[in-house]
């Protein structure tokens, strides 16, 4: 755009300044200079920014030289009144565009320094600042004409630079969608990866990632936190019975029951094959055994049948609670699993606790010491 505005404008100003050598007389040798400087001049700096590694630094000098040249060509002519000031201003506003404020002491000092150096050589045309009306008037024109180019050169900067940001902002909005999208499928995917594909509970994995966190947090309340490991009850009969169907369903409405006894804040697991891991923070013993009873109970009253055949489903559940939550989690899992082990001693379908404190009989729902 900068290229196409000062080759047109520079071809007013080529006409302007031949009415007025016609008119002065001025000689061949001054016309041939002339010609170069405002017809051949504009397309050789064009090609010497546009090849340029630095374009834009080398454009601004291109500009400033244009300066440089209108002090010359003002001096050689002896000031001409109108010319002088068309082409200083469209030097200004080119070096402006750039260069803002800068760019105007840039014009004005290239300006000086081109009169200095025609007047240091004694080439001067003295002082003649009139023109006739047909050079002012084609001054006035040339001026206004490159005005509108600067104007529309101007506007077409601003058209391309609001399509861009539209576009910069279109991609910016779907790279945001995109991003969006995968982060909501990283969700799922780790949301898969953290649960068992049978029950739609939370996997080993992620309770290894998420016990010491529990623990942790609970440790820095000063609260307790309690875990019950569940096992269901001669399973292996009931897969060998009816079918590995029959057995997936069992382990599936199992864990719709487990979940329609837990808070937000609990959190339910299948540990293994056909057994289960509660967290429970912020749970104490008393409530610990509480909650595991309820669990054992809604199971061993729901009704269940295979192949039309009713059977029954028995858990069997062993409670570890860390009053300061500051047990490491293996060893509460280790509690757990000796509290496990006890109730199936001793009959399955119970509640034992880690401790030598209680264990609960599920046909009797009576606490009997532990031994």
């Amino acid at each position: 755009m900068n290229y196409q505005n000062r080759a047109g404008s520079w071809v007013l100003a080529f006409a302007v300044l031949g009415v007025h050598f016609w008119e002065h007389g001025y000689g061949a040798w001054l016309w041939f200079l002339m010609g170069l400087q405002f017809l051949v001049y504009p397309h050789l700096v064009f090609l010497r920014a546009r090849h340029a590694r630095e374009q834009l630094k080398t454009e601004v000098q291109n500009l400033v030289l244009d300066s440089f040249c209108f002090g010359v060509w003002s001096a050689v002519l002896g000031f001409p009144l109108w010319i002088c000031f068309t082409l200083q201003v469209c030097g200004c506003m080119n070096l402006i565009a750039f260069n803002a404020a800068k760019g105007v002491l840039q014009s004005v000092a290239a300006y000086v320094l081109g009169v200095l150096l025609v007047l240091a050589l004694g080439g001067g045309g003295g002082f003649a600042p009139d023109t006739s009306l047909l050079v002012s008037a084609m001054s006035i024109v040339s001026l206004a004409t490159y005005l509108a180019l600067f104007a529309r050169g101007a506007h077409n900067r601003t058209v391309v630079l609001n399509r861009t940001r539209l576009k910069l902002r279109q991609s910016e909005q779907a790279l945001q969608g995109q991003i969006e999208a995968i982060q909501s499928l990283q969700a799922q995917l780790t949301e898969q990866a953290n649960r068992d594909s049978l029950t739609g509970l939370y996997n080993r994995r992620y309770l290894d990632d998420s016990l010491q966190r529990e623990l942790d947090r609970c440790a820095r309340e000063g609260v307790g936190l309690s875990l019950l490991v569940i096992d269901l009850d001669h399973f292996k009969q009931i897969n060998d019975r009816y079918g590995h169907a029959a057995g997936d369903e069992v382990l599936r409405q199992v864990s719709t029951l487990l979940l329609q006894n837990m808070r937000s804040s609990d959190i339910c697991c299948r540990y293994g094959g056909e057994e289960f891991l509660l967290v429970l923070p912020h749970v104490e013993l008393a409530a610990a055994i509480d909650r595991a009873e309820h669990c054992r109970r809604r199971v061993a009253e729901q009704r269940w049948q295979a192949e039309g055949q009713p059977f029954d489903v028995t858990l069997s559940i062993g409670v570890a609670c860390s009053p300061d939550a500051r047990m490491a989690p293996r060893e509460l899992i280790e509690l757990a699993d000796r509290a496990l082990y006890r109730a199936k001693a001793e009959g399955r379908n119970r509640v034992c606790l880690a401790g030598p404190e209680a264990a609960t009989d599920a046909e009797t729902s009576e606490v009997a010491p532990v031994v």
